[in-house]
Order: structure tokens, then C-alpha cells, then sequence
């Protein structure tokens, strides 16, 4: 995912791939306490069809969507929708009201599809990583509203 659709995404491949693995373990323990962090996965048949991630920001009643993926034969099946309502479940038990997420200029099928999600753009922009020019497009949407997906 991160090195097929890379103007996609935030972090590059070659960056993530330097990283310690115990980084990711300690990721993943965290996420897997959920206090501060999570990781949600949609499966099928022992199949991941789709991941999301979140952390409470330094504002606590901010929690930050990240890492969307659901696997291309997927989409259109509303498992983007589920994430993002099981991310809303996780920042509501929180007592977070917000969720935001950056997501690239140039993805513009993402963009959609949180907007349709009820994701509206904050205005703000912010420099995509190290070694790009494009930005990132700032979202946020109201928990509540998150939840009452359908």
C-alpha cells in the first residue's frame, strides 16, 4: 500500500522500511492498550481487507485518523465507512469530540470519500514530509456526526 500508492500517503516507503522494528512493536503494544493509541483492521476470511490507525492529539478532544488503507478488490463496500465509525467509537469512549486527519492534495479519491463521510476542510494546509512539494489538506468532522454513518 505505502509503496504502490505513495503520492498517497504522508511517509514514504524507504522511510518507514529504516525504522527499528522494536518502534513498531512498541506502536502496536500501545495500540493494542488503546489508551492513547489504536489500530483498527477489517477482515474477511482471514483476509485484511482494510486498517485505520488513531491517537489522541495533545489536544484531548482532538483524536487524529491515520493510515487509512482498505485493499482496492474492497472498496465500495462501505469498509472505509466502518473504520472510520469504529475510530469515532474509540475517540467518543475517549471523550473526544473531534476527529482530524490530513490527507494529500493529490489524493483526491480519499478527499471524497471523507468528505462524503461528513470530513469537512478546516482551511489549513500543511507541508506534505521531507522531499515533497505537495501539502496536506487538514479535515476534521464531529464525532456525533461520524457515528451516525451509515
Amino acid at each position: 500500500m505505502l509503496r504502490d500508492d505513495a503520492d498517497f500517503f504522508s511517509t514514504r516507503y524507504d522511510d518507514m522500511v529504516r525504522e527499528p522494528d522494536n518502534m513498531w512493536r512498541d506502536w502496536v503494544g500501545e495500540a493494542a492498550v488503546g489508551d492513547q493509541k489504536t489500530l483498527f483492521v477489517a477482515e474477511e476470511d482471514d483476509q485484511w481487507l482494510g486498517v485505520v490507525g488513531a491517537f489522541v492529539r495533545v489536544n484531548p478532544l482532538e483524536v487524529q485518523l491515520i493510515s487509512m488503507w482498505v485493499d482496492p478488490s474492497a472498496r465500495g463496500r462501505g469498509i472505509a465507512q466502518a473504520l472510520i465509525r469504529a475510530v469515532a467509537g474509540w475517540a467518543q469512549e475517549r471523550g473526544s469530540t473531534t476527529v482530524v486527519l490530513f490527507v494529500q492534495e493529490a489524493n483526491e479519491p480519499a478527499q471524497q470519500l471523507y468528505e462524503r463521510a461528513g470530513f469537512g476542510r478546516t482551511g489549513d494546509l500543511t507541508p506534505a514530509s521531507a522531499g515533497r512539494s505537495a501539502f496536506k489538506l487538514v479535515l476534521a468532522a464531529p464525532v456525533d456526526d461520524l457515528l451516525r454513518l451509515t
